[in-house]
């Protein structure tokens, strides 16, 4: 219930309520009147009634966004997913600063991710803003904020470093031939074997890492990948998603490398990181003569190839673990317009020929 006094020349109004944690919250305000102090305290009691939780929207957006972290995420995401969050905190506090819950609003939050965007990858962008729309919609849900604020947000950014960070067709190949023309680089070295499972499955890094002998069915050419390697937890945990849990075909060629290259049942030592693939990879750039891709480019590279002839876009979905195919659409749609540029040429030249006929 709200109280209304009068202290001096002055009317004060205060409410009282149990919030979500079982402690009480005695919110109030002064006013020069008797009855805006009267129409606050009723717009107050409304919102109470209605399970708006006053006192939590004066908290700012960072504190609020580390407390649904922890409520709603760690109890729920894989590990190294928990990491993306956290990482994130410090992104959005140097974006929003020490606004509070209730004084944010949709216009202030896209100034703000312009701002950020002139400096950063779209794609990245992209992933801050969708956590922000999340963690704000369960507060506008947990009746924190009254108000949507975040449907309409949208991400700004510059190019995408994963736009070119995939090889031709002919640098595939001449990759792929130049590692098998040096398997014995393997024994020693099991980059370049990891370079080549992943150029010749789309396999991430993490599930190429936590790869056993027992994975590859060489009776019927598969290769299934059920687990990931996991830097956060330096163990291996779920696949990314659960269409990640995948079997795939592979080539008698990269199942007779495989033979060659296991020593015992794990085939890749677990103490590799980013930074490390990163050097790996643009000094095997120079040593082959290839443009410089990052290792997941090998991912890209590899949906790129089998784009390029012709491979059904479906089946590439399920081999490289989408959930569906709008996923590899959206993903690889820098890759799907050049296609569809080569397609559009074909169509002309087609429909001209049958003119002419």
């Amino acid at each position: 219930m709200a109280s209304i006094t009068k202290r001096g020349n002055k009317w004060r109004a205060r409410a009282s309520y149990i919030d979500a944690k079982g402690e009480r919250q005695q919110p109030s305000k002064t006013f020069d009147t008797k009855r805006e102090a009267t129409e606050w305290a009723t717009k107050l009691e409304t919102q109470i009634i209605d399970g708006a939780d006053v006192n939590a929207a004066k908290m700012t957006f960072s504190e609020y966004y580390n407390e649904w972290v922890h409520t709603y995420k760690e109890p729920t995401v894989r590990a190294s997913t928990l990491v993306k969050y956290r990482s994130f905190s410090n992104e959005i506090d140097k974006l929003i600063g020490d606004v509070k819950l209730d004084k944010l609003t949709a216009f202030y939050l896209q100034q703000k991710i312009n701002e950020y965007g002139e400096t950063h990858t779209k794609a990245y962008v992209k992933n801050i803003v969708s956590t922000i729309k999340a963690s704000l919609k369960d507060a506008q849900i947990d009746g924190i904020i009254k108000k949507d604020i975040f449907s309409r947000l949208v991400a700004n950014g510059g190019a995408s470093k994963d736009d070119d960070n995939y090889l031709s067709a002919n640098d595939f190949e001449k990759l792929q031939s130049w590692l098998y023309d040096h398997i014995d680089l393997m024994h020693s070295d099991k980059f370049y074997f990891a370079v080549l499972i992943a150029l010749e499955t789309g396999a991430r890094v993490g599930e190429i890492l936590a790869l056993t002998i027992n994975d590859f069915d060489f009776k019927n050419n598969t290769m299934t990948i059920n687990k990931s390697y996991s830097k956060a937890t330096t163990s291996n945990t779920e696949t990314k998603t659960k269409a990640g849990n995948r079997t795939i075909d592979v080539t008698d060629n990269l199942l007779d490398v495989v033979n060659q290259i296991s020593t015992s049942d794990a085939l890749f030592p677990k103490k590799w990181f980013k930074d490390v693939f990163s050097l790996r990879m643009k000094q095997l750039a120079d040593e082959v003569g290839f443009p410089p891709i990052r290792f997941h480019g090998l991912r890209h590279s590899h949906v790129s190839y089998l784009l390029h002839n012709g491979v059904d876009i479906a089946y590439i979905s399920k081999r490289v673990g989408h959930s569906n195919v709008s996923v590899t659409l959206k993903t690889y749609a820098h890759m799907l317009k050049e296609k569809e540029i080569e397609q559009s040429s074909r169509t002309i030249n087609l429909l001209q020929k049958n003119r002419r006929l």
